[in-house]
Order: structure tokens, then C-alpha cells, then sequence
């Protein structure tokens, strides 16, 4: 059975979008006593958690004196995986109906499993929905509070979205007479378990051929074991042919179906060929096909939520039994709070052992066989038994001393809401040790909207990791250093307080909001202009301040024009944007970053500065020439330091002859082969730039232009210089051109198309966020470009937005994903063009 996505190291290929999550055998517990399937396994593995064999012949009763009633049919699917959509469309299509098995908190997660919509659409066809647990938990390792809150909460929340719930199926097929009590008590009619009616599958011979009618324990209803890549049709059928004699029930449970990639799948092919021979069957009056709801009957019932989860850990280590020293609720088995785990095809044990770091235990895994995945043992992925809670953007250090025979790495997991848990990133690479040596990482800021996290070291090849005294604590941020945020709209006077004024202003709050904590030095954000009846520009600056003589935005009457902008946050935690205008226009600010308050003097720190004017050629008369370069002061000017790495300023084109562009480089070096900004014959057009500074501390604009131009520099800040070392901090690179798709072919009309950043040209695996000047060309129609981190939902935000036609760039400065990767979301009816030139990264 599956849990949320599933993801793999940094320093190693990416694995599927989802991978199995395989529960193992604890040293010396028998499957018997959790999975309710009468049989012995030494260790479970990746691709199967049950040894298969002949379904043999020695299993077949005697034909009854008397004829029996027809068997009934029930075809249940777990998880709620999309691929289970096509295969309910096919079996509906045969007349047939089933029952679908849905953990709410994976409704919506991904495109990967269903939305509440589609699973809605399934019950309107006749389907049933049930329940699952709200994460698809493990319960048998739960205390009483986290089980009622699973299975409790899953049903109310189900019901609250429009679904008529009375069968629920333990996760896992791990159940306890304590825990089929409290699925009664929150108002199941059923309850199915795995396993315990014959099938091929060795040591079921002696089970009966299927379950009665009526179930004696309705709490506990048997069923064969899931059905998995091996299971032949004929495996299929035979659970069927073999019940009929005797009659009773019969319960297929199905996960995934045709997905080659996934163990727990049966082709479509198969699943076709069995839909098509139940249909006969039906039609031959020898089965009949019902789902769960119609075999068990009875009234929907109402139940009560769930107890609230204990108060969480704040302050210092966030884990819970941090040194696995207290028990757990299975004696013999995993400590309190803590759960085996796995994916992929592998085949591993755990124990725990006396060899412990310090106290009277530590935590064993052993990986015997080894092909993909990893395995491992971690806090549970709850609703806030065990799991940490945590606070969007900040960062988090995690430490454990461990042994082991081959590497390890920290691999984290992050829920939002109370439900859906998603893979987030992995550390990088511990070394070997025969002696226990502590490893510690820090995460890059947690993902907007995450609400709490699990973590633990991991085996992903074959040997042996012991663990012991794991830690998990708030990072102290350094001054000046970048919290990276997925991108979220704070400002949109749209849906607010209408149309920014004629010469007006807007404030909007920064500091306490969307996890950003209330004391900021200045914020990151893609400030963007719409409908304004008018041209005019607009500023920003911190609240509370004198208005600078700078700009951010120029615009033309009914323009919507984006620009990036960092600037510093007011004493009140707001930033102020003022619209020098005759006209109105609305404003829309989506931050994606903020940069931690205090005194920055670490290398690659920033310091925020009120924008002030460091260029206007305009001043001099004298445009810059066609092709023609001019450079201005940063290091040692207007109170910025000597020697500083990297600069950020707000660069404008105005009075332009023809069309061209401009680049941004250190003084002193080589042009690069990248643009800053683009522009047309007489356009005023306004770009961020973030650039490394030369060793003479000036910085060079280059005009690649048969024309002249003005150029306008407005300093917003810089990064110190000095060796980068710390999370957050900035590493300045001469641009690199990372992304032309001219060179192949354009971003599909609502397409998506990645950016592989981490660990290429020199940028690290972990940086954790980037700054690139994102070029839109070309596009075939009106629309807009968001830039977000691989692997997160596609925010509410945009970055550019662009007419048919035109050359649009803007900065962009957004996390990384797990996988090193930026995505660019095209939203428009027609295709474009897209360049990304990096000139720097965060760690």
C-alpha cells in the first residue's frame, strides 16, 4: 500500500513520482499479528510484502450437497490513485460498480491522485467511496488519540465534501481489537482487513474461499491478499471460480492499474479481461457484484472528531522520544513515535539494539538485498501525535549519531494541512563509520503552507545503519541572510481596496505574515501594474520612510507590466509602493523571499539600503553609445563598503534610439553571453538586476544596440564580500545562460517546462534558492510566466507577464526544488519562447 510521494537523494537519480511505502518485518514479530495474515515473513520487501506461490489445487472443497447462493463481488481500490479513474470508467461501462478506499488528505495533492471532483463523480456514477484514514496511517503504532483522530477526522471530512461514507479499510491491513473498536465507535458500518481468505499466495491453502455472508466480524472482514504485478488472470479469476461452490463473499482489492512502474499494479489488460469475465458471470446468475455498502447495509451514522493532538514541541528538540528509550504501543516493536518505512525494491529488517550512542537503545535497519529506494526508520507521518510542527520559512537543524557500513543522508518529508504528505528534499551524503559520528544538516526554509515535517537517516543501498539521539531545532538565521519562499500574493488591490490613486500609495503588510517572521530587514517580491488609465511609474520603499527619488515600474496606459523588486521593510513590518501617475492602477506584490533583520556581516550577506539613484546618463547629456559600455560606483559609495561582492539595483532604459538590450557584468571582466534587459525604439522599460561587483567596485551595462539609450541605476542593496558558507547567504556568478528553448522548441500553451540549476556550473546540489533574469520571447499569444520550485504546487504568483509579440525579461529569485530544479509555468492559450540567465544562488 502507498503513502504520500516519495522521493530520493539529492546526489542520486530522481525515482518515479510515487514509490511504494513497504512496512518490514520487526526482528522476531510474525505478519500474523499486524497484517492479519496467518503467515511468517523474515523481511519485506520493496517489490512484494508477501512470498508468492502455485494457488494449488489441494485448496478446492468438495462440491456442496446443495446448491449455494451465488457469490457476491465486491472490487475495492485503495489510495485514491488517478490511474483507478480509466479502470472505474471501463468497469462502470460493464455495469459493475466498486468501492473506492480514499484517504482524505491525498485528495488533491497531486495530479497523481484524485481530486475531491473526480472522486465526487465516481460516487455520482454509483460508486462507493470509503474511508482510509486522513493519512494513510499505520495504526497499530498509534496511540488511541492518533487512531480515533484517522480514522474519526478521515470520515468527518468526507462527509463534510459531499460523500455517504460507511466502509472503511485499515491501511496497511493493520488493525488491533482496539483499533476495529474505534472504527465502530466513529461510525463504520465495516471495516476491511488483508489476507485472510486463499489465493496463490503460499501458506493461504488452509484459509477459507471466501468470507461469509453476513461477515462474523463485520469490523474485520477478510479479504485475499492485494493484488500485485505477479498475480496472473487466472490468479484472478480463480478467486472467483474457486468461491462459487460454497458461495459467500469475495473481496478484490486493487491499488494501481496499468502503471508498469508500480508493484502494487495489475496491467489493464488483465483488469479488462477479469471486469469482462465477472460481467459474464454476473450475467450467468453465478456471482453477483456489489459494492461494500450494499453487502454490509445499515444507516449513515454521525460521529465526533477526534480529540485534539497534544500540544506541540516550540522550542528546542522538536522530536519526540529523540533517543528511542521509550516504548511503543506494540510490545517488542518500534519505539514510541517512530515507524519503519521504505520504498522501491528492496528488502530490509529493523530492530532495536543495545549498541545505542547513549541510553539502553538505538534503532537497527539492514538493507539484505538492495535494487532502488531506500529504507529506514522515522516520526510518523500524522496529524500531530509525534510529527513536528513547523513554520513555513524558516529553516530547520537536524542532527543524529549514527553508524553505518555504507553512506546515509537525512530524507524529509512535510505535510500540509492536516493530511497530505509530500516529499521535500534530502541532505546531502554522510560517510561510512564503524564508531558512532554525528551528522548534521540544515533544511533549506520549509515550503509554503507546510504545517509539520518528519525526517530521519536512510539506507539506499544494501548494510547496515544504526541510529541513536536524533535532534531537530529552529536554525538561527544570520543577519542578512535569504529565507526563500514559494512565491505568494500579498498585495492584489483588485481584490482589496481597489485602484492605487493618482499620485496615491498603497502599503502592504511583510513582517508576521505567510510564515514570515515580523522582524525583517527587506523582502523579495514581483511587483506588477494592471489597468492603470494612465502611464506613470511606480516606487517602492520601506513604510514610515521619506519616498525616494527611485523607481521600480514605468508603465503606459493600460499596460501590465511586472518588474522584481527587493527593498527594505518599515519599522511596522510593511513595505510602501506609491504610483506617480495622472491615472489610476492596480498593483499585485508576490513575495517569494525576505531577508533576516540584523546587522549583516557575514560573506554573501545582504544589506538593504533606501533606494537611491547611483547612475542617470540622462544627467550627463550623454547617452551610452551603440554597443557602447558605461560603468558606475557601488563599492565605497553612499556609505556602501569598499569591497562588496554583488549588487542589487533597479536598472531603466529610456530615450532609446533602437530597439536592443543590456547586459550587467562585474567591471573588469568579460561580457557575458546574457541579457538584463530587453527593449524597443523609445520604450522606458525597467528591470531588476542582481550582478557581481568588480574588484575596482564598479559595475558595467553594456548596450547591444545599433541605437543610443539612457541608462538609470537605482541601488536597493548589496551582498557582502567574504567566503559563503552559511544557509541563506548569496554566491554572485558571472550570468550564465541556462535556458534557450529558441534553440529547440517553445513552452506549450499552458505547458511546463523545467530548469536544472542545482549542481550545474558550479552551483551546488543544496543551494536553496537561485536569482535569473527570465526572458520571455516570441509568444503566439497574450499570457503570463510563473516561476516556482519543482516538486511544490503551482502558486497564485507570476513573474512576467507578456502580449503577443513582445520580448519581456524580469528577475526572478525563487527556491530550488528538492531535485535542484526551477519550473516555468506558461499560462497563455499559445506557446513561447523562454531564456533564464543565472547570475547567482543562495545556500
Amino acid at each position: 500500500m502507498q503513502r504520500a510521494p516519495k522521493g530520493q537523494a539529492l546526489q542520486k537519480a530522481p525515482p518515479p513520482a510515487k514509490g511504494r511505502w513497504c512496512i518490514p518485518t520487526f526482528a522476531g514479530r510474525q505478519l500474523r499479528e499486524k497484517f492479519k495474515t496467518g503467515r511468517t515473513a523474515a523481511t519485506a520487501a520493496g517489490t512484494a510484502l508477501l512470498v508468492l506461490s502455485t494457488f494449488v489445487s489441494t485448496v478446492a472443497l468438495a462440491p456442496a450437497a446443495h446448491a449455494a447462493d451465488p457469490v457476491v463481488v465486491s472490487l475495492t481500490f485503495d489510495d485514491a490513485h488517478a490511474d483507478q479513474l480509466g479502470a472505474a470508467a471501463y468497469m462502470n461501462a460493464k455495469g459493475l460498480k466498486g468501492t473506492f478506499y480514499v484517504p482524505s488528505g491525498f485528495l488533491n495533492a497531486d495530479a497523481a491522485y484524485m481530486s475531491t471532483a473526480q472522486a465526487l463523480a465516481l460516487q455520482s456514477a454509483g460508486n462507493e467511496i470509503g474511508g482510509h484514514s486522513v493519512t494513510h496511517a499505520d495504526l497499530a503504532f498509534a496511540d488511541t488519540g492518533e487512531v480515533t483522530r484517522q480514522i474519526c477526522n478521515d470520515r468527518i471530512s468526507l462527509r463534510n465534501l459531499g460523500f455517504r461514507i460507511t466502509s472503511f479499510a485499515y491501511p496497511y491491513a493493520s488493525s488491533t481489537p482496539a483499533i476495529e473498536g474505534i472504527a465502530n465507535t466513529c461510525g463504520y458500518n465495516s471495516a476491511r482487513g488483508l489476507g485472510d481468505i486463499a489465493s496463490h499466495i503460499a501458506g493461504t491453502e488452509t484459509f477459507p474461499l471466501a468470507e461469509t455472508m453476513p461477515p462474523a466480524d463485520p469490523f474485520l472482514t477478510k479479504a485475499p491478499d492485494q493484488i500485485d504485478n505477479t498475480w496472473t488472470l487466472q490468479n484472478l479469476e480463480d478467486l472467483t471460480l474457486k468461491a462459487q461452490p460454497g458461495g459467500g463473499w469475495m473481496q478484490y482489492t486493487f491499488h494501481h492499474i496499468g502503471v508498469d512502474a508500480e508493484p502494487l499494479s495489475v496491467t489493464t489488460a488483465n483488469f479488462n479481461a477479469l471486469i469482462d469475465f465477472l460481467a459474464a458471470e454476473q450475467s450467468a446468475g453465478r456471482i453477483v457484484v456489489k459494492t461494500v455498502d450494499q453487502v454490509i447495509g445499515g444507516a449513515v451514522k454521525n460521529n465526533a472528531a477526534g480529540p485534539q493532538p497534544p500540544a506541540p514541541l516550540t522550542s528546542g528538540n522538536l522530536i519526540r522520544n529523540p533517543g528511542f528509550e521509550t516504548a511503543g504501543p506494540i510490545a517488542g516493536d518500534a519505539p514510541y513515535c517512530w515507524v519503519p518505512g521504505g520504498f522501491g525494491t528492496n528488502a530490509y529488517t529493523y530492530s532495536t539494539v543495545a549498541a545505542a550512542h547513549t541510553g539502553a537503545a538505538a534503532q537497527q535497519v539492514v538493507v539484505s538485498s538492495y535494487q532502488s529506494g531506500n529504507a529506514k526508520i522515522l516520526p510518523p507521518q500524522d496529524t500531530g501525535q509525534c510529527t513536528p510542527t513547523v513554520t513555513p520559512g524558516q529553516r530547520y537543524s537536524m542532527s543524529a549519531w549514527y553508524t553505518s557500513t555504507a553512506n546515509t543522508q537525512f530524507e524529509l518529508y512535510y505535510r500540509t494541512g492536516t493530511g497530505s504528505w509530500h516529499y521535500w528534499t534530502s541532505s546531502p551524503y554522510f560517510g561510512p563509520t564503524s564508531t558512532f559520528t554525528q551528522a548534521t544538516w540544515t533544511s533549506p526554509a520549509v515550503p509554503a503552507g507546510a504545517t509539520a515535517m518528519t525526517m530521519s537517516l536512510t539506507m539506499f543501498s544494501a548494510g547496515t545503519l544504526v541510529t541513536d539521539d536524533y535532534s531537530l531545532t529552529k536554525a538561527a538565521v544570520d543577519p542578512g541572510a535569504f529565507q526563500p519562499m514559494t512565491p505568494v500574493r500579498l498585495l492584489d488591490t483588485r481584490a482589496s481596496s481597489g485602484p492605487v490613486a493618482p499620485k496615491g500609495t498603497v502599503s502592504f503588510q511583510v513582517g508576521g505574515v505567510s510564515g514570515i517572521p515580523a522582524n525583517v530587514a527587506a523582502v523579495t517580491f514581483n511587483l506588477t501594474v494592471t489597468n492603470p488609465t494612465s502611464n506613470g511609474f511606480v516606487s517602492a520603499y520601506a513604510s514610515g520612510t521619506t519616498r525616494p527619488t527611485a523607481s521600480n515600474l514605468n508603465y503606459d496606459t493600460g499596460q501590465t507590466v511586472p518588474n522584481s523588486v527587493t527593498v527594505p521593510v518599515g519599522a511596522d513590518g510593511k513595505v510602501t509602493l506609491y504610483s506617480e501617475s495622472a491615472g489610476t492602477a492596480n498593483l499585485i506584490a508576490d513575495v517569494s523571499g525576505y531577508y533576516a533583520a540584523g546587522t549583516a556581516v557575514a560573506g554573501g550577506a545582504f544589506r538593504a539600503v533606501a533606494p537611491a539613484r547611483f547612475l542617470d546618463t540622462r544627467n550627463t547629456g550623454t547617452p551610452v553609445a551603440p554597443k557602447g559600455t558605461v560603468s558606475f560606483q557601488v563599492g565605497g559609495n553612499s556609505g556602501i563598503p569598499a569591497g562588496v561582492s554583488a549588487v542589487t539595483f533597479n536598472l531603466t532604459v529610456a530615450n532609446s534610439t533602437s530597439n536592443g538590450f543590456v547586459t550587467a557584468f562585474a567591471s573588469g571582466t568579460t561580457v557575458p553571453t546574457a541579457s538584463n534587459l530587453n527593449y524597443d525604439r523609445g520604450q522606458i522599460v525597467p528591470n531588476r538586476v542582481t550582478v557581481p561587483v568588480g574588484t575596482d567596485g564598479r559595475v558595467s551595462l553594456y548596450n547591444e544596440s545599433t541605437g543610443t539609450a539612457h541608462l538609470i541605476a537605482d541601488v536597493s542593496g548589496y551582498y557582502m564580500s567574504g567566503e559563503v558558507t552559511l544557509p541563506g547567504m548569496f554566491k554572485a556568478i558571472a550570468p550564465i545562460r541556462f535556458l534557450d528553448t529558441r534553440s529547440g522548441n517553445p513552452v506549450a500553451a499552458n505547458g511546463t517546462i523545467s530548469v536544472q540549476i542545482g549542481s550545474v556550473s558550479g552551483i551546488p546540489a543544496t543551494a536553496s534558492a537561485t536569482i535569473f533574469n527570465l526572458t520571455v520571447a516570441n509568444p503566439t499569444r497574450n499570457g503570463f510566466v510563473t516561476a516556482y520550485p519543482s516538486g511544490a504546487t503551482l502558486p497564485n504568483a507570476s513573474n512576467v507577464n507578456y502580449a503577443t509579440g513582445q520580448i519581456v525579461p524580469n528577475s526572478v529569485t525563487v527556491p530550488l526544488g528538492g531535485d535542484g530544479k526551477v519550473n516555468l509555468f506558461n499560462s497563455s492559450t499559445g506557446t513561447t519562447h523562454l531564456i533564464a540567465d543565472v547570475s547567482g544562488y543562495f545556500l
